[in-house]
């Protein structure tokens, strides 16, 4: 846990760094438990959303949704950005 407070990050481009602020959530790109920690949390909010096999893909830190219809991934998708924001993402 120590590892994520107080952590700060800076947006880099071409007309320079902005000034740093703080991250309050999210996973370090590149760290070894993101990936762990990312899979752990989508299980657990996977299991609260009505979708399974072969139309929800969770691998490493990727999600993928796939649906019949548009119309049926637009729920999917709103169903899943509901799930997360209950959690904090």
């Amino acid at each position: 846990m120590a590892m994520y407070e107080g952590v700060q990050t800076v947006f880099r481009t071409t007309e320079g760094d902005s000034k740093a602020f703080n991250v309050k959530v999210g996973l370090h790109q590149g760290s070894v438990l993101s990936s762990l920690l990312f899979v752990i949390v989508m299980e657990m909010i996977s299991r609260e959303l009505p979708v399974g096999l072969p139309l929800e893909f969770l691998y490493a830190d990727d999600l993928i949704l796939m649906a019949e219809s548009e119309e049926s991934l637009r729920d999917k998708i709103v169903k899943s950005k509901s799930a997360l924001a209950a959690k904090g993402l």
